[in-house]
């Protein structure tokens, strides 16, 4: 090939990728052109949106700033009510041990009482039984004899064994 035709195949080549980047560069133009409308359109409509969330923004940002601010006092005080209500609460069942000691030696206490009472009732009532029946017995024993006496005499013949043991039973 002749140096002729080669710079015009060079030539040719040269201007066809020429025309091929300029149609490739009008297709990006127009591609960025409907970006660029769409992104308008979208800055249109996001503009107000965005100037009301930084209305709302400069608008709460105090009162949220407040509800901070309260909030850590809450939590502060929360904390300190939690250790006094702890220290209320060991104290309390501290003095609820204590009471419940001293009502134990209390209640040991009258326990033994009650039945030292119990017993001494049971003392006194078995003198006091002794110191009746005693007596009783032996008046009971003289009016048997009598009663014996007296029978025999009056009839002449001695009660039977039966009765009188039926007579001792009737008594006691």
């Amino acid at each position: 090939m002749s140096e002729d035709t080669f710079r015009i195949v060079v030539t040719s080549a040269l201007c066809l990728a020429i025309v091929v980047v300029a149609g490739i560069a009008l297709a990006t133009l127009k591609i960025v052109a409907r970006i660029r409308s769409r992104v308008d359109n979208l800055a249109a409509t996001a503009g107000p949106l965005l100037t009301m969330i930084h209305k709302l923004t400069e608008e709460t940002g105090p009162r949220i700033s407040d509800i901070v601010r309260n909030t850590q006092e809450i939590s502060s005080n929360a904390a300190d009510i939690s250790g006094v209500a702890k220290d209320q609460a060991h104290r309390f069942a501290e003095v609820g041990r204590d009471i419940a000691d001293r009502t134990r030696a209390q209640v040991s206490r009258l326990d033994a009482a009650v039945d030292d009472t119990i017993e001494r009732a049971q003392e006194t009532t078995e003198n006091v039984k002794a110191a009746v029946l005693k007596p009783v017995r032996e008046v009971s024993g003289i009016a048997a004899g009598v009663k014996a006496a007296v029978s025999t005499f009056a009839h002449g013949t001695r009660a039977s064994v039966n009765y009188v043991t039926q007579d001792e039973e009737m008594f006691i």
